[in-house]
């Protein structure tokens, strides 16, 4: 875990939270916790648009801009990190 939290320790805090919101309020509290957790997680999952240009058979997405040496992700020509890897790209 990324604080190294063990089962004491989320015990206390969990009495804190009971504390503070009350019993009633706990499943409320949870619930809007998880979606809140939901969404962050499907906004960070999200891929990053590539603009997609037609041709006469179909589609196909661009391929101007700077590659990463990391990991080959295509980046926006005036960019100076890659999008998908945050490598500083080279200039």
């Amino acid at each position: 875990m990324p604080f190294n939290l063990g089962g004491p320790e989320l015990v206390f805090v969990l009495v804190i939270v009971l504390i503070v919101f009350g019993a009633g309020k706990l499943p409320t509290v949870f619930g809007q916790l998880g979606r809140g957790v939901r969404t962050f997680r499907d906004e960070a999952e999200k891929k990053d648009p590539t603009p997609v240009a037609s041709t006469a058979t179909g589609s196909a997405t661009a391929t101007s801009g700077k590659f990463c040496t990391s990991c080959g992700k295509s980046n926006a020509e005036g960019a100076k990190f890659c999008v998908q890897c945050g490598t500083p790209l080279a200039a």
